[in-house]
C-alpha cells in the first residue's frame, strides 16, 4: 500500500544550534523542520484514528 503522506523535510544542518543561546530563540531552519515535523506527526494520528486505531 503505497503511503499519500508528505515526505518529512531535511534535517536542518547538524552544526546549526536549535536555539540562539544569546536569545533564547529557536533558530529559524530547526523551526520549520519542527514544524512540518508535527504537521506530518498530526497527519498520521488522523490517519490512525480513522482506521479505527
Amino acid at each position: 500500500m503505497a503511503s499519500t503522506l508528505a515526505p518529512l523535510p531535511q534535517l536542518p544542518v547538524p552544526i546549526e544550534r536549535i536555539a540562539d543561546p544569546q536569545t533564547g530563540r529557536v533558530n529559524q531552519n530547526w523551526y520549520q523542520y519542527l514544524k512540518a515535523l508535527d504537521q506530518h506527526i498530526r497527519e498520521a494520528e488522523k490517519r490512525i484514528a480513522a482506521l479505527g486505531g
